[in-house]
């Protein structure tokens, strides 16, 4: 097999396992494994110079493309339980910070059913609505809506 086959070959391989693996790592790999494959086309017999191109058209696509391709970060976005439930309105189904219990009541929003707690201890009665402060692992945190 002649050694640009074994380049593209390469190339193919690289890309195979970067849809695989997503990370943005293998691709620029592939894309210099084919420019090696060129080399080695035109130079077969010169491996300093198919080493050279692969070495130099890796580090140029990871210097250029990788930054375009991976996803933007911002802080804005929220997404989970932060971004669907905290600061939205839910209906108490189960009286909130009653004393002598552990004060957990539930609450609905969505048309689903969460446990709740009162998030400064006051009892929330049956039937109120109230605004979703914050979430600790299957615990909604509430506070009563003051009717003005």
């Amino acid at each position: 097999m002649e050694i640009y086959k074994i380049w593209a070959l390469v190339g193919f391989v690289f890309l195979f396992i970067e849809i695989m693996t997503p990370s943005m790592f293998f691709l620029p790999l592939g894309g210099a494994a084919f420019f090696a494959a060129i080399a080695a086309f035109k130079y077969p017999d010169n491996y300093w110079i198919q080493g050279g191109m692969f070495a130099l058209f890796a580090v140029l696509f990871y210097i250029t493309a990788r930054p375009f391709m991976r996803k933007k970060e911002t802080g804005d976005e929220q997404t989970g339980v932060d971004a669907k439930y905290i600061e939205n309105e839910a209906l108490v189904l189960k009286d909130i910070g009653v004393k002598n219990t552990d004060g957990i009541g539930s609450i609905k929003i969505y048309g689903e059913v969460w446990q709740a707690k009162s998030i400064n201890g006051e009892e929330i009665k049956e039937g109120e609505i109230v605004k979703i402060v914050k979430n600790e692992s299957l615990i909604m945190y509430v506070e009563k809506i003051s009717k003005e």
